[in-house]
């Protein structure tokens, strides 16, 4: 089966993948308020049949440090690390959990914040090949983040995406984000990450 090897400075954290897998989905988010220079996670979704799914959590924020490297590889495997949680969409849990979050929408936005920039210089530096690209929080923007998703319908590859984005524009969803690096990696290919945030 497919799945997203995640690697920490070295050592494995993660093999993330399941029979029936629909979506992995793997991230590393920075932000310019933060006590932590950074927080990874990764998550998934899988088809249990008869019109429905379940969602997966192996990774839910972990806190990462400046200098920190993650290495996401997608591999063909045959065993995997079972997800820390596995949630189906029909559940109690679920249900209650979508409930207060549209009651959150209907009540309207957040009003935009403005956010302590406690680590101006923060960068993340993504890999794909020999070819460095480097996110900065450039244009007054307060988020930087990066996204490995794959899905079983390219079962063959994942999408890369490198984003910077100010409060007002993740909220609204605006045009304006700034896309840094829109890819894919195939099978076997390594995605590496630096984090590099300087001092809180």
């Amino acid at each position: 089966m497919q799945a997203l090897e995640v690697l920490h400075n070295g050592q494995r954290l993660v093999v993330a993948g399941t029979e029936n897998a629909v979506l992995l989905s793997f991230s590393v988010s920075v932000s310019i308020d933060s006590e932590h220079p950074g927080t990874l996670d990764m998550r998934g979704m899988k088809d249990l049949g008869n019109d429905r799914q379940a969602h997966l959590e192996w990774i839910q924020e972990l806190p990462l440090d400046s200098g920190d490297e993650i290495s996401v590889t997608l591999l063909e495997v045959e065993e995997v690390t079972p997800p820390a949680e596995d949630v189906a969409s029909d559940s109690d849990e679920h249900i209650a959990e979508q409930a207060a979050y549209e009651a959150q929408l209907a009540a309207g936005l957040p009003v935009p914040r403005t956010l302590e920039r406690k680590r101006p210089d923060a960068s993340l530096e993504v890999v794909v090949g020999e070819v460095p690209v480097v996110a900065t929080f450039e244009g007054g923007r307060e988020f930087l983040t990066m996204h490995i998703d794959w899905n079983r319908w390219c079962p063959e590859r994942c999408r890369l995406s490198l984003l910077s984005f100010s409060v007002r524009e993740g909220l609204a969803r605006e045009e304006g984000k700034k896309n840094w690096l829109a890819a894919s990696a195939q099978m076997d290919e390594v995605v590496l990450i630096r984090v590099r945030a300087g001092q809180a």
